[in-house]
């Protein structure tokens, strides 16, 4: 009975790490209703359990989608999360067709000379520096006289130890999702913050207690920072490249180019907690800069308190719209 109950216990757990392992079966279990989704709160609170920070993330409302446009714009974009498929696709935008890749994909696409071609090189700030440290080129265009269908590169393969972490995240979510196992975190994160000032290292909360941020916006040490020092030369370097990187892709046969940068969510909303170094509009006003940019930093400013979800570090719907109207007046 002894062995049975033991057989019984290595099958059930075996079974739970495929199921909570494999992407396509922890999808389905997820749309059966046996697991929750572990964003469902927003990052920030999946990182920290604070329950003063736990605001359920909700889809925000499509402005195109029973009006589809008699324009001949073909948009692309060039993004990092917050243009994610998840938040935003063909429907916010007025255009007649829409396409978007990662920074760290390489996709090929042929361009239709017909279309007004459009490329908005979309990076949140703490990635910039990154992005155009080296030459851009993350859409490779076809000059093929066929148009084939865009297809992505084949992936690099992952270390092992990649593999493990990942498979580690995946299972320990699609266990401990549930709103009970959140519960028991949250009394225990709780009771770190109030007994010891201690939260997890992932995050930091603004001086205000008003605000969760993510520790690469906040920690002076890390170049994503907004407090890492950006002295004029590597500035000077990053326009540079900003511009190349327009050039290139007017070449290849794109209309336009755009850069926009989203600010992170520390330099909104606690600028104070260090020495701000101004990256958005040191690059956005630079006097060699050359590219057009879709500029949000004013009104961002403007609205501190409602452009960022309570428990995310990317945008509320009402940031998000601000963006995408912006957009959407560029591409008219």
């Amino acid at each position: 009975m002894k062995k049975v109950l033991q057989y019984i216990c290595l099958a059930f757990f075996s079974l739970l790490w495929v199921i909570g392992c494999h992407p396509i079966l922890s999808r389905g279990a997820l749309e059966l209703g046996l697991t929750e989704d572990s964003y469902r709160y927003g990052d920030l609170y999946r990182l920290s359990n604070l329950p003063q920070f736990k605001e359920r993330t909700a889809a925000c409302p499509k402005k195109f989608v029973n009006t589809p446009p008699k324009n001949n714009i073909a948009l692309y974009i060039i993004g990092d999360s917050f243009t994610e498929k998840q938040r935003i696709d063909q429907r916010d935008f007025g255009v007649k067709s829409y396409l978007r890749t990662h920074w760290n994909d390489s996709l090929e696409v042929q361009l239709n000379p017909e279309q007004r071609n459009i490329l908005i090189l979309e990076t949140v700030e703490r990635h910039f520096r990154e992005h155009f440290a080296v030459p851009v080129r993350t859409l490779k265009i076809s000059q093929a006289s066929v148009k084939n269908p865009p297809t992505n590169e084949a992936p690099q393969p992952k270390s092992w130890d990649a593999i493990l972490h990942e498979s580690e995240e995946a299972l320990a979510s699609f266990v401990f999702s549930s709103d009970f196992f959140l519960k028991i975190k949250e009394w225990k994160a709780a009771l770190n913050l109030a007994w010891f000032g201690r939260h997890n290292d992932q995050v930091a909360i603004s001086p205000d207690g008003k605000n969760i941020l993510f520790c690469w916006d906040t920690d002076s040490t890390r170049i994503t920072s907004s407090f890492y020092p950006f002295p004029d030369t590597e500035l000077n370097k990053l326009i540079k490249g900003v511009n190349a990187t327009k050039e290139y892709y007017r070449s290849q046969g794109f209309d336009e180019v755009y850069l926009a940068i989203i600010p992170n969510k520390t330099s909104i909303v606690a600028p104070e907690m260090g020495n701000y170094n101004h990256l958005v509009e040191r690059v956005q006003n630079h006097p060699a800069l050359q590219t057009p940019i879709i500029d949000v930093w004013g009104l961002f400013n403007q609205h501190s308190t409602e452009v960022y979800a309570l428990s995310d570090t990317h945008w509320s719907c009402y940031g998000q719209g601000i963006w995408l109207q912006k957009v959407n007046e560029v591409v008219k």
